[in-house]
């Protein structure tokens, strides 16, 4: 598998690298990857999304207050990508999803010693990155969540203009550009 995965990215430059914290000591290597292509599926914990509706994206606000571009989550056993991300947006945010591509991914490598109990992919995992357009608002289908407190759509030119990370913002740019909006 970790062969498999450097093969992959052998082939592939980052538009943006940066490390992250995540929980209690765990220190990781975030690449970004604007890039069609889905790393190996052994890999894959989650699927995220940029959701767009006419001139707006979905903008998800951490209970924290931190606002993001890219919402989704964990694949659960036995779901495809796609099943996966349709359950997670409509669960985080309350909305339906079509039209699903993908665009890029994110690759993670623990600069960390391997926690005890731990049981994603170690020593690196992948989040697949999609663009999407919205449905309808299904609000039963939300889920109490301690990571996402709200969501809305914004206005791109607003969008842009928030403080996200360096690849949520080239994310939205592919995004925009596959669906004909930039």
């Amino acid at each position: 598998m970790e062969r498999a995965l450097r093969e992959f990215l052998d082939v592939r430059a980052p538009i943006d690298v940066e490390t992250v914290n995540w929980g209690d000591g765990i220190r990781l290597r975030r690449s970004a990857y604007v890039d069609a292509a889905c790393p190996p599926a052994a890999v894959v914990t989650s699927v995220r999304a940029i959701v767009l509706r006419d001139d707006a994206v979905l903008v998800a606000t951490d209970a924290d207050g931190t606002r993001h571009i890219v919402p989704g989550g964990r694949i659960e056993s036995g779901e495809d990508f796609e099943t996966a991300l349709r359950r997670e947006i409509a669960e985080e945010t309350g909305w339906g999803i079509r039209d699903l591509a993908p665009l890029g991914f994110l690759h993670f490598q623990h600069l960390t010693p391997k926690p005890e109990g731990y049981r994603y992919p170690y020593p690196a995992f992948a989040q697949v990155v999609f663009v999407a357009k919205a449905t309808e608002p299904l609000p039963a289908a939300m889920l109490p969540d301690d990571y996402v407190a709200a969501s809305s759509f914004v206005p791109v030119i607003e969008a842009r203009c928030l403080d996200v990370s360096p690849a949520e913002r080239a994310f939205l740019d592919a995004a925009l550009v596959s669906c004909g909006g930039a």
